[in-house]
């Protein structure tokens, strides 16, 4: 086990302490003012990130003594996505853009360096990194019009980094361009190569060469390319899934580890051999697939894998490397925690890591090697402690056909002693792919510190439990998975955890589907319904939004929808209105490209028509979900009470 030393840290007047605080649970939708650590590849400082007064900084800290040594705010109103030390000097910030129209920020795939005193401060990469030519011979940067991703600091070059370059476009399926980078003037040394096919993911092997490329076809499915020295070769669709994700080659530079499910349910750890394409299991969990894979610091390879049966769980893929032998003893300092290592130094002797479980939002520590100690640096929601939080327990249940189902539940404390709480099912989005985990939510947690007891439901259609369980959901939106979702609520009724009739229903994107599907369908079960950034008539997600403007998106819909208009018709709770008996709150963002903002007015039109009473609570510059803290504690404030209405 590892000494903890807890610190408190000091950058100029701001103070980070987990004490001391009056609890307001508004305060759980803060943005966070210390966003992420990294320390220096020779350990002598830390990056960290931070939001203050509505202005991203990035701020440099003496890793020993953690006083500022300098911090820089960004330019115009741009905020710090992910950032990387590429040397002991410098750092390379992915920049989002905040527009004056819309309050989430949008990243535009520009790339800025910055040193650690503060100076060189440089757009290197984007369409604002351009120099005007002035008369030199000397080659200047030139502004590209291109989405930048880094696919590999080089280590072993302090002065490069490799990116991939994709063509601005408004689908996105131009195809991208490596480009060997200098992190200090922004000049490309050269082109590596040029991806045959769209949405490209490269990647390096040990020594950082170019090995392959992954892409999505038209139809959604995933193509892998692997580096010949005359271009790129395709690998043969037949030799692994069509929706593999390559992770890593392996240091002989002869196998190519992915996630698949290649002719099996569930998703697992697979190694293909790149020069006979002979492809083999290497680890499946029987239940569920591979949530993640821990990556070693460089990207380069891994060391463990995460699975969540319930709660999260952690297999050492390789027990001999070193950041394995850390992380293993992380572990067990962090019990019934998600790990992970944001970065380590050279040398091995310091990493910092991140921490998080159901009552911890985040805190961050850095850990040191040689003397066995971990010192926490700062948390996520400093106002808060783990004991003011609820333990979220993770449910099995059977559906009304006997298939086992899964989720998550968070009691509250009843106002009446003998009583029980009155319950919220709060729906994911997605549908497919996504699920809820065991995880902290800011959401949850508020709703249950004013009463309200939350259950989410992995219904059929979500992602983690095998294709099989993930299809199943395919094209029945409006009733299967509905149905899931109210089977979930009855096992609480049965398991006297939930009083009966005292629910709401209650999502986002898909879960404000379900919410006003759900209300139709059952509203002798459920009281209220509260949706935000809805999708309400299926056929119009064929015609507006960004989905529908990429071919593998109108495969996706085709796919999980079908095209049978009457089928769409009547899995569309537009065309519910006079079904809904009990209240509703829609909220939306008028900016929504996803769900587009006609889809809750079509609804709130048909509602209109049918004399139905509801809630309106729209925001003018918001998207797909709200992104201001101050109108997600508008939102919350304004859920709690139309609770308060219609549940006490």
């Amino acid at each position: 086990m590892f000494i903890f030393i807890r610190n408190t840290i000091l950058l100029g007047l701001i103070l980070i302490s987990p004490t001391g605080y009056a609890k307001n649970w508004d305060d759980l939708f803060n943005r966070s003012q210390y966003q992420n650590a990294k320390i220096s590849p020779d350990g002598k400082h830390l990056a960290v990130s931070v939001f203050s007064k509505g202005e991203a900084t990035l701020v440099f800290l003496d890793s020993q003594t953690l006083e500022a040594i300098s911090g820089s705010k960004l330019p115009g109103k741009l905020e710090i996505g992910q950032y990387y030390w590429v040397n002991n000097e410098r750092v390379v910030i992915s920049l989002a853009k905040r527009e004056p129209w819309r309050e989430e920020a949008q990243f535009y795939g520009e790339l800025f360096a910055i040193n650690i005193d503060g100076s060189k401060g440089k757009m290197i990469y984007g369409y604002r990194s351009g120099e005007k030519q002035t008369g030199s011979l000397v080659k200047k940067k030139k502004s590209t019009l291109g989405w930048g991703e880094i696919i590999d600091i080089l280590p072993e070059d302090k002065k490069h980094i490799l990116i991939s370059s994709t063509p601005m476009s408004s689908t996105g399926e131009r195809k991208a361009t490596v480009l060997k980078l200098n992190v200090y003037t922004g000049i490309t040394k050269k082109k590596i190569a040029k991806s045959p096919i769209s949405f490209s993911r490269f990647l390096t092997n040990s020594q950082g060469k170019l090995k392959l490329v992954a892409g999505t076809d038209k139809d959604n499915n995933t193509q892998l390319y692997s580096k010949q020295d005359r271009g790129w070769k395709a690998i043969p669709e037949d030799t692994v899934g069509n929706k593999v994700t390559p992770l890593f080659v392996d240091t002989s530079g002869k196998y190519l580890y992915t996630i698949d499910n290649y002719n099996q349910d569930t998703k697992g750890i697979f190694k293909l051999n790149l020069e006979n394409y002979q492809y083999k299991s290497v680890y499946t969990e029987k239940k569920v697939s591979i949530t993640d894979v821990e990556m070693t610091t460089d990207n380069r390879s891994a060391y463990a894998i995460r699975v969540d049966d319930g709660y999260p769980a952690y297999l050492i893929l390789n027990k001999k490397h070193e950041e394995a032998k850390v992380f293993k003893e992380l572990l067990k300092s962090f019990p019934y925690s998600e790990v992970k290592v944001t970065s380590k130094t050279s040398d091995g002797q310091f990493y910092v890591i991140l921490v998080s479980s159901d009552i911890d939002p985040g805190s961050l520590y850095l850990f040191d090697k040689k003397k066995n100690s971990l010192s926490q640096l700062f948390q996520f929601k400093p106002k808060f402690k783990s004991a003011d939080f609820t333990q979220v327990e993770p449910i099995n249940f059977a559906a009304e056909d006997g298939t086992m189902l899964h989720g998550f539940f968070t009691q509250a404390k009843a106002k009446q002693k003998g009583e029980l709480a009155p319950a919220v099912v709060l729906v994911h989005g997605g549908p497919h792919g996504v699920r809820d985990y065991w995880e902290f939510s800011s959401q949850v947690q508020y709703l249950v510190a004013h009463g309200y007891s939350v259950l989410q439901v992995n219904f059929r259609g979500s992602g983690g439990y095998g294709f099989n369980y993930q299809e199943s959901g395919y094209k029945a939106w409006g009733g299967l998975i509905q149905q899931d979702i109210l089977n979930g609520y009855q096992w609480l009724v049965k398991n006297k955890k939930a009083a009966d009739n005292q629910v709401c229903i209650m999502g986002g994107s898909f879960g404000a589907y379900s919410a006003v599907q759900s209300v139709a369908l059952y509203s002798n079960v459920y009281k209220c319904a509260i949706a935000n950034a809805g999708i309400y008539d299926l056929e119009l997600m064929f015609e507006e939004g960004d989905i529908p403007q990429t071919h593998s998106g109108r495969s996706y819909l085709k796919r999980v929808l079908g095209t049978d208009k009457q089928q769409l018709k009547s899995m569309s709770p537009v065309n519910y209105a006079a079904k809904i008996q009990v209240p509703i709150l829609l909220a939306h963002g008028e900016k929504d490209k996803r769900a587009p903002f006609e889809h809750v007015e079509r609804l709130k039109a048909a509602l209109d028509e049918e004399k139905k009473a509801y809630d309106w609570f729209v925001i003018d510059n918001e998207s797909h979900g709200f992104y201001n803290s101050e109108n997600q504690k508008a939102y919350m404030r304004k859920v709690v009470s139309f609770l308060d209405e219609h549940l006490l």
